[in-house]
């Protein structure tokens, strides 16, 4: 039982056996007894009695607590694992269920508007404060011209997401929802290079082109071992609407200190929380899914909600059955997360007073320790549901934006999202190292062939093993001196395949990179790249430092 290659995946049974021998080793290491005797219990009962584990933080230390964490996340996560449950079945009921409470949310805020139905005093008032704030940080409505339209990574309802380039998405038909129809002619003429050439039977400045129009399409993916995600793909001209109007939003949100390319502030809230006891977490339950048509209309200016209207899809495709969507978007939509943000963010700075910290990143909420019953009250009052097992106002454990923190600790563990594989044992070797774990991370460099080690500098990401290593010297001659080292990496797949829309891609990417192009908020996709191919190749990457010669 080795890896050679770096893309090889053990069988079930050998991953069983490694993660097995490697929780063995972390459930040596904790000290409270009657938690380590417990915990030995639920792993011998398998893999959903370990899913459905539960703990106490007050009862560990710092230590124990990374170790018991460790334990569980070589299985609360395995997409692989079959613990007797449909996952795809649960993912479609919580799809359903949040349909469901959207629509009551829905009458409720009409009957609100009717006059019928009032909420608790201190709701409404943090509810006409949040208005105010979302006013201001949203501004005027954009014009077309001024937003930076173009595709992401992901699927649309035409492309799968293992074709997913730029090349294949602009061979297709023009698609898009009905919703975008009273705006799509205009969206079309930011990007000329895409219309046809004009007909002789229209006027010179004008193009007649056909336009389809779909419904966004509910797909799932792998979560976890317990239930799948569920996400829709949208229509590909919306794709690029609501891309463009997200990063628009982006740069709003960050101007008002919400930093939606960066989590780390999340994370040092998180730890000083933990420290002080004095900042709460709060994470929601299907946050996305619970954003219902009516709370954007109340909470956002009229001509922002009419604007976000046209973006998104009024549609679902669920299995061949088409039905009207009551939330107003989706994950899958490209502005869904700068939106929950958003609503997030003014709902919970309307329930603090100046001065207080209030930090947002989508569903990842921080606010301060005597706020929290208020903020949990305000976002139950208007659909969206508080994950109290992972929403922390007491005890040393806080936990936001990825960061799980212990009275200031990293307890953080390694998540196995799958089989063991030679890319993940490469990972988990450095998580290893990094936390000072010598015998685990010894016990994976056995089961790797020799060649197969390669070794390489930390900061660089995991398709080397962190460690010492022989360094490449280069540019001496030229006057400077660096670096260069060996690592895997995912290589993509090319597809030289003619398509009709190579005659478009060198406007699109001229246009997708322009003078004032931002890299931060813009990814472009590689226009020829497919998904990547689970092969290892060899990349060379350098860190450079300059050499002034002085005369």
């Amino acid at each position: 039982m080795r890896f050679t290659r770096w893309d090889e995946v053990f069988s079930e049974e050998d991953t069983h056996e490694t993660v097995s021998k490697l929780a063995s080793w972390h459930l040596s290491q904790i000290k409270n007894e009657a938690v380590r005797e417990r915990l030995l219990g639920v792993l011998s009962a398998g893999p959903l009695a370990i899913c459905k584990f539960d703990f106490d933080y007050a009862a560990l230390d710092s230590g124990d607590a990374r170790h018991l964490r460790q334990c569980l996340g070589f299985f609360t996560k395995r997409e692989d694992l079959d613990i007797g449950i449909d996952k795809r079945a649960v993912a479609l009921g919580k799809f359903r269920e949040s349909e469901q409470r959207c629509s009551e949310m829905n009458d409720i805020f009409k009957l609100w508007s009717s006059g019928n139905f009032q909420f608790f005093p201190d709701t409404e008032a943090v509810l006409f404060r949040a208005q105010r704030i979302i006013d201001n940080i949203l501004g005027d409505v954009p014009n077309l011209e001024s937003l930076k339209f173009g595709f992401g990574p992901g699927a649309t309802t035409q492309v799968k997401r293992k074709i997913s380039s730029a090349r294949s998405k602009l061979s297709q038909r023009f698609c898009c929802s009905e919703d975008l129809l009273p705006v799509v002619s205009k969206l079309l003429e930011q990007m000329p290079g895409w219309l046809p050439s004009s007909s002789d039977d229209c006027d010179q400045d004008q193009v007649l082109v056909d336009v389809d129009i779909h419904p966004c399409k509910l797909s799932f993916v792998p979560k976890n071992a317990k239930t799948d995600r569920g996400i829709c793909t949208e229509p590909s001209l919306n794709v690029m609407f609501q891309r463009g109007v997200g990063q628009y939003m982006t740069r709003r949100l960050l101007h008002f200190g919400v930093d939606l390319l960066d989590q780390s502030k999340n994370k040092r809230l998180a730890e000083i929380g933990s420290r002080s006891g004095e900042l709460a977490t709060l994470d929601l339950s299907m946050a996305s899914d619970l954003i219902s048509i009516e709370v954007v209309w109340h909470l956002l200016p009229y001509d922002w909600a009419c604007f976000l209207s046209y973006g998104r899809s009024s549609s679902v495709d669920i299995d061949g059955a088409v039905q009207k969507l009551q939330k107003f978007s989706s994950m899958g939509n490209g502005f869904t997360f700068p939106l929950e943000s958003l609503i997030f963010f003014a709902l919970a700075k309307a329930c603090c007073e100046k001065g207080d910290v209030v930090s947002v990143y989508g569903d990842d909420i921080i606010v301060p320790v005597s706020r929290y019953e208020r903020v949990s009250r305000v976002l139950h009052d208007v659909g969206f549901a508080i994950n109290h097992d992972k929403s922390y106002a007491s005890g040393p454990f806080r936990e936001s934006c990825g960061g799980d923190y212990f009275l200031g600790t990293d307890i953080r563990p390694f998540y196995l999202r799958g089989r063991m594989s030679g890319q993940s044992a490469f990972s988990l070797h450095n998580f290893y190292v990094r936390r000072g774990f010598d015998e685990p991370a010894s016990f994976l460099l056995q089961l790797m062939s020799e060649s197969l080690k390669i070794w390489g500098p930390d900061n660089y990401g995991d398709g080397h093993l962190v460690g010492s290593y022989r360094r490449k010297a280069i540019g001496r001659e030229k006057g400077w001196c660096g670096h260069t080292f060996d690592t895997y990496v995912l290589a993509p797949l090319k597809d030289y395949k003619v398509r009709s829309g190579d005659k478009v891609l060198p406007c699109y990417t001229i246009y997708a990179v322009g003078p004032d192009f931002d890299f931060e908020l813009y990814r472009f996709l590689d226009p020829y790249g497919e998904r990547p191919k689970a092969f290892p190749s060899y990349r060379a990457q350098s860190a450079f430092y300059r050499r002034v010669c002085w005369g």
